[in-house]
């Protein structure tokens, strides 16, 4: 990952973090920049390919089925999670993210973003009340610690 690209990514990422905290929502642009920006990477890294992006895919859509399963066989009526569990706009960031991986550090961070996410957020909520959770914006924090480790640090963390 050149210099240039993780910086643009950080960028995007922040902007991501802000208004997800700010408003609960982020404008489509942010995750559509995002994928075009992995893309970029994963087309320069000899790493990743293109199947990664599928399984990728694939991993994040058998999770919102099993979403989708568990809550509607516990209320016994079919359940939509998409905006009442969990936003469209986290689904569209992990969707946008999954060229940057390949499956088993995918995996890793959606497990450990998840984890952080409820840690930062279990924090936020002691200084001020909220009802959402913003997961696009703490699973762009998350990130964004990756790539600085990574970028800067030498330490690989989940790539």
């Amino acid at each position: 990952m050149t210099i240039t690209l993780s910086v643009v990514l950080i960028v995007v990422l922040t902007v991501v973090l802000y208004q997800d905290i700010m408003n609960r929502t982020i404008h489509i642009t942010l995750p559509v920049s995002l994928f075009l920006i992995a893309m970029s990477i994963n087309f320069i890294s000899i790493d990743l390919d293109f199947y990664n992006i599928l399984y990728n895919i694939a991993f994040v859509l058998i999770n919102i089925l099993g979403l989708t399963l568990y809550f509607s066989f516990k209320n016994k009526v079919f359940i939509n999670p998409i905006d009442t569990f969990i936003g469209l706009g986290d689904i569209v960031f992990f969707i946008a993210i999954t060229p940057l991986f390949t499956l088993k550090p995918f995996i890793l961070f959606f497990i450990i973003g998840l984890l952080f996410s409820l840690l930062v957020h279990g924090v936020y909520s002691i200084f001020k009340n909220g009802k959402t959770i913003p997961l696009a914006g703490y699973l762009a924090l998350f990130l964004m610690i990756n790539v600085v480790a990574k970028s800067i640090f030498k330490i690989n963390v989940l790539f």
